[in-house]
């Protein structure tokens, strides 16, 4: 699932998942609430801290343990640091950082080595 209220930034993240990754698109934690209310069972989020709602994402990130998702949540904002952001990824199960702007494909090589798509592709012998 994408929670993103910026079109560019929900355009910019289908182009690099879309290929491989079937993405539930919700405009904001109000609409990512309605749609895991309605049945919505996406293996990871990846949220966009850089909203106008930014307050109210720690709420939603609680309400997701509340609900008992347990999938990878990856944060995405301007205001992280590269190299502070890739540490903390490397050192926590579930929450995941990124930096705005990355590196073309970094987003994907993230994405399939905490859902384990990585270790599949490579076992299987695809690029």
């Amino acid at each position: 699932m994408l929670v993103s209220e910026a079109p560019l930034m929900r355009l910019a993240i289908g182009r690099e998942l879309a290929p491989g990754f079937e993405l539930i698109h919700a405009l904001g934690t109000a609409s990512a609430d309605r749609r895991l209310d309605a049945g919505a069972a996406p293996d990871a989020l990846v949220v966009d801290l850089d909203t106008a709602e930014r307050t109210g994402v720690p709420a939603f990130l609680v309400r997701l343990v509340e609900r008992g998702f347990v999938g990878p949540r990856v944060l995405v904002s301007t205001h992280f640091q590269p190299e502070p952001a890739a540490a903390y990824s490397a050192s926590c199960l579930t929450h995941f950082a990124l930096a705005r702007p990355w590196r073309p494909g970094s987003l994907r090589e993230l994405m399939e080595s905490v859902l384990g798509v990585a270790s599949l592709r490579a076992a299987a012998g695809i690029r």
